[in-house]
């Protein structure tokens, strides 16, 4: 009887108990929901509050200083047609010390090669001249690489003709297309002109003929050529080249580094045959005779470099198959193996930026999965650390959202997969030590509270899946100022996106457009511009003064017959000028136009002393974190001089931004993780990585003597501080010599594909020639374009413009593709990428310039999760 009576109180006691947590769990959710609510009404009005004193701003600016020209007394555009014919293409150079010089190249046949006309404008587009006849005949520019501008010498521009069957010819300018010279070229060019990093040397020009490529990669067998006196003459530096580069900062100025096949392997079996090159290095003299050419490195497969140091991946000698990440720091005399976290599988590496002193690598992950991890370097470039985990990049061409921030020191954007497989955007403030989501943007609502909303923001991978966007936008004379397309939720989505602003780098921002935009920061980040691209056929150009607070239209185009097919939305390079030019062609006679806008007329006054505030970049960010660090990143606290917000004046193209810095003191956050040591979520302390494979640190230096420090800390790259946090620890003795086959160096494990014999192989080699052949006679147009979209450069000019409806976002997604890299260097096989499982999955086509269409080849990981939360996934 009292075991029954126990037994019934207890069942009443797990019900009761039962009860209690359903309760406690719907007043919980309750009051959740109730929290979430009345933290939307509050921020519901403060953001009322703030849209109130913006608009009554607004209303200022527009009441103030725009009644005579929303009146039409001021009149901001001058208007350009190019004649009376129908040109096909349109390409153009920024020239003049004060960029207000154009260089426009029409053709007017839809060939590869055309006849051509140039063009000059000596006012931004307003007004320009056919200077055809300076070139002393008919040219014939090529249409994808005819057209270079010197980085270094804004008059120096560079077109190249398409020649005879002997070589091309080069057209040059030295004044800004005033007086042209004709220089044969004793080679057919088929690269881009590279020209020497330095301005010092700027008349040293690098230029490419290839031999015969059938690989799509068209990187494959080229001979090289250089000129050390601005192109009147060339020298041969070698055939049956892979890649090639200037020398670094340390060498000679005269110095090339090219990976060159010894073998002269065939141009047809070098698609189908393992090909292992060796890196050269070729000294010459000012008047281009050869010093001397040394072998510096074999089995390498592409390679790069950053100031002093030379970066090679190589096939290792020991394992068949295995790449290597190998390092020099004196000029190629002595290679280290970079050391990273054990890789196997059928993975690669990019290096990714180089740009402050430290690399930024991503190592693929196993499996085809779409992304891997992100690593950031150390000073000497041969230890790293783990900087982001499943950072996205596809697993084909150099499609990554990978973005460096030109306007603000350290901060970088780029995608991240979350669990679920759905992209999100991340942000470090301080060169990869830490990440974050984008903050919420002011005024922005998410569809679902609950979740953790933020900005998410387009690149170029979405821009190549089919999104409306452009790519982010910064520039190094605004500082703090960046333009992006994104929207708001807790992953990426495929709904049309708006265009957001910061004018801090990144630590806040606001929504400034409804809807797609094509976007242009000018007068040194006084002014931003815009046009719509839901409209084919826009007539209003929108403008900022106030770094986006306030948006202000202008009406360019009164009469709709006049309305163009937008194009482009140019300024020039420095984004320091005040005229904007709107490109695009006519519907019907399809004549190329241009409004060159002058904002000059409606910003009339120069600002003065008075006029600008002290801005100081991160001091919130560490203002709490303890004495004497507020506003320090990487050692650091800069203050720069902006405009006031409400001060209707402008820059100026002279303007020189007025900046100081001081050195702060040490704390944890110069420091980041060093190998084999990682941070908790919301830490700055740096554990032990429990599962990291023993020994943590086996660095091979040829046999010195080292200690290295293994306290779990290491000082960020370029960090300026002093004093303070200094971590102390025990020390390495490494003079044990590494191997090239230890588990711990930076191996990468690929498919490795037999050599047949030389008998074997001619018998193979002969059937597919006689495909190939077939191939290439009934493809060779689209191959030769697909070629040229994928690795072209775009260096200080308009990519080709296309006059076809369907693709008015061609030359963005060409633009995005190039402009992508981002990648220095990329570590992986072309035909083995094209053909992975991931490619197999998904192929899509979107549209190129000219109607070609390039094959994007997709991943199996979810892209995106659209509004209604379902992902897209074929």
């Amino acid at each position: 009887m009292a075991t029954t009576e126990l037994s019934f109180l207890s069942q009443v006691f797990l019900s009761l108990c039962i009860t209690y947590v359903c309760i406690a769990t719907h007043v919980h959710q309750f009051e959740v929901d109730l929290r979430h609510l009345t933290q939307s009404v509050e921020y519901k009005k403060a953001i009322r509050s703030r849209r109130d004193l913006a608009d009554a701003a607004c209303q200022r600016q527009e009441s103030s200083f725009l009644q005579e020209v929303n009146s039409g007394k001021v009149k901001l555009e001058q208007k350009h047609s190019f004649g009376n014919e129908s040109y096909y293409s349109l390409a153009l150079a920024w020239c003049g010390n004060n960029g207000d010089l154009l260089v426009v190249i029409t053709q007017e046949g839809n060939g590869i090669v055309s006849p051509s006309k140039i063009f000059q404008s000596p006012n931004y587009g307003a007004k320009f001249d056919d200077v055809t006849n300076r070139l002393g005949g008919v040219p014939r520019i090529l249409r994808h690489n005819g057209v270079f501008r010197n980085p270094h010498n804004t008059r120096k521009v560079y077109l190249v003709d398409v020649g005879d069957k002997y070589g091309s010819s080069l057209y040059v300018t030295e004044d800004g297309g005033d007086t042209f010279f004709k220089f044969a070229l004793p080679f057919q060019l088929t690269g881009d002109i590279t020209f020497y990093p330095r301005k010092e040397h700027e008349d040293y020009l690098l230029a490419s003929s290839a031999i015969l490529s059938t690989k799509i990669s068209g990187d494959h067998l080229m001979t090289l050529y250089a000129s050390f006196n601005n192109g009147r003459t060339w020298k041969k530096v070698d055939s049956y080249i892979q890649n090639y580069k200037w020398g670094t900062e340390e060498d000679d100025p005269q110095t090339v580094y090219a990976t060159i096949d010894l073998e002269k392997t065939h141009p047809f079996l070098a698609s189908f045959v393992s090909v292992h090159y060796v890196l050269q290095k070729y000294v010459y003299k000012k008047d281009g005779a050869l010093v001397k050419r040394t072998k510096i490195l074999e089995h390498v497969v592409s390679f790069g470099h950053q100031d002093k140091f030379l970066y090679a991946s190589v096939y290792s000698e020991q394992v068949r198959g295995n790449r290597l990440m190998k390092i020099s720091a004196d000029l190629g005399k002595s290679w280290n193996t970079a050391q990273l976290p054990t890789i196997t599988g059928d993975r690669f590496y990019s290096v990714l930026d180089m740009n402050e002193k430290l690399v930024f690598m991503h190592v693929d992950n196993p499996g085809d999965t779409g992304h891997g991890t992100l690593y950031t370097s150390g000073v000497w470039g041969l230890v790293y650390s783990e900087s982001l985990q499943k950072h996205l990049y596809p697993n084909y061409g150099e499609v990554t959202d990978f973005y460096r921030v030109e306007s603000m020191r350290g901060v970088y954007i780029t995608s991240q997969m979350s669990e679920d497989d759905s992209i999100h955007s991340m942000i470090t403030y301080n060169r990869g030590a830490t990440w974050q989501p984008l903050p919420r943007p002011q005024g922005a609502m998410c569809k679902d509270e609950k979740k953790p909303c933020h900005l998410q923001i387009h690149g170029t991978y979405s821009i190549q899946r089919g999104v409306s966007a452009s790519l982010p936008l910064s520039s190094k004379s605004a500082p703090g100022i960046v333009l992006v397309h994104g929207h708001v939720a807790d992953a990426l989505q495929t709904t049309q996106p708006d265009v957001y602003v910061t004018s801090d780098g990144g630590y806040s921002w606001a929504k400034a457009l409804d809807g797609p935009h094509m976007y242009q920061i000018a007068d040194s980040g006084a002014l931003l511009v815009a046009i719509s691209t839901s409209d084919p056929q826009p007539t209003v150009i929108k403008f900022s003064v106030d770094e986006g607070r306030c948006w202000h239209e202008y009406k360019f185009i009164q009469n709709a017959s006049e309305a163009i097919i937008l194009t482009g939305l140019l300024t020039e390079p420095e984004n320091r000028a005040m005229v904007v030019g709107v490109w695009g062609y006519h519907p019907t006679n399809k004549t190329w136009t241009v409004f060159a806008i002058d904002f000059a007329k409606a910003i009339p006054r120069k600002c003065g002393r008075d006029d600008y505030e002290v801005w100081k970049p991160h001091f919130e960010l560490r203002k709490a974190e303890q004495a004497g660090v507020g506003g320090c990143l990487l050692g650091l606290r800069e203050e720069f001089m902006r405009i006031k917000k409400d001060n209707w004046c402008t820059n100026g193209y002279n303007y020189t931004i007025e900046k100081k810095a001081t050195e702060c003191i040490c704390t944890r956050e110069d420091y980041e993780c060093d190998y084999g040591f990682l941070r908790e979520t919301g830490s700055d302390i740096c554990k032990e990585d429990r599962a990291f494979r023993k020994p943590q640190i086996d660095i091979c230096l040829r046999g010195h003597e080292e200690q290295i420090v293994t306290e779990g800390y290491r000082k960020i790259p370029g960090d300026k501080c002093k004093g303070g946090f200094s971590p102390t620890g025990r020390q390495i003795d490494m003079t044990i010599q590494c191997s090239e086959n230890s588990k711990e160096l930076v191996i990468e494990e690929v498919s490795f594909q037999e050599t047949k014999s030389k008998s074997n192989g001619s018998v193979v080699a002969a059937v597919l020639i006689i495909v190939v052949l077939l191939v290439v006679v009934m493809g060779v147009f689209l191959v030769h374009k697909f070629i040229v979209l994928r690795r072209h450069r775009v260096v200080y000019r308009y990519s080709l413009l296309n006059q076809n409806d369907a693709d008015r976002y061609d030359n963005e997604f060409e633009t995005a593709i190039s402009a992508a890299s981002g990648t220095v260097y990329h570590d992986s096989d072309d035909d083995e990428e094209l053909n992975s499982p991931a490619v197999k999955k998904d192929k899509r086509s979107y549209g190129l310039t000219n109607g070609i269409k390039k094959e994007s080849h997709g991943t199996h990981v979810k892209s995106y999760h659209d509004d209604s939360d379902v992902d897209m996934l074929e």
